[in-house]
């Protein structure tokens, strides 16, 4: 690994360090559940790693944004396959941690529904925005769509949510 690598590797680690709450927090939202969350963000650290050890993270000019096309690319890969695959948890019992955050559960639950009832453009702009802490420019550029694009889908989409949770 030449020293321009090691560079991109500690900005990367740097970078990562700092914004693990944002990512976790979007790969949450997106795939509905914590530990699946964790395996994405797992997964996207180790895509990239790979990739910055060698030539091909060189070229990378917005790191963040970077980790989150990255992030969104693997959420968008697990939600594919989990649809194939229905999972079963293998121990049903309750402990006092299941009691305690099923309220946060049923509240993470109700978004995912929410997000999932409007069209997918629309709620990855949502996801990105809020759950990510992107700034519209920065969604822009992470989804390659123009600014006032990003911008109407975030509109259109929270308008819709609102609607949705008006007739519940």
């Amino acid at each position: 690994m030449n020293r321009e690598n090691n560079t991109t590797m500690n900005e990367f680690a740097e970078l990562l360090r700092r914004e693990q709450p944002h990512f976790m927090r979007y790969a949450c939202y997106r795939l509905g559940d914590t530990d699946d969350a964790k395996d994405a963000l797992q997964e996207t650290c180790h895509k990239l790693c790979d990739k910055f050890t060698t030539d091909e993270g060189k070229d990378v000019k917005n790191l963040r944004n970077y980790i989150f096309r990255t992030l969104s690319n693997v959420c968008t890969t697990r939600l594919s396959q989990s649809k194939r695959f229905e999972t079963v948890p293998l121990d049903s019992r309750f402990d006092m941690a299941d009691i305690q955050s099923e309220s946060n559960e049923d509240d993470l639950k109700r978004i995912v529904k929410l997000l999932d009832g409007i069209p997918e453009e629309q709620a990855e702009v949502i996801r990105l925005r809020i759950y990510g802490d992107n700034s519209f420019a920065e969604v822009s550029e992470i989804l390659s769509v123009p600014l006032p694009t990003v911008k109407s889908r975030f509109l259109y989409g929270l308008e819709k949510i609102r609607k949705a949770m008006k007739t519940n």
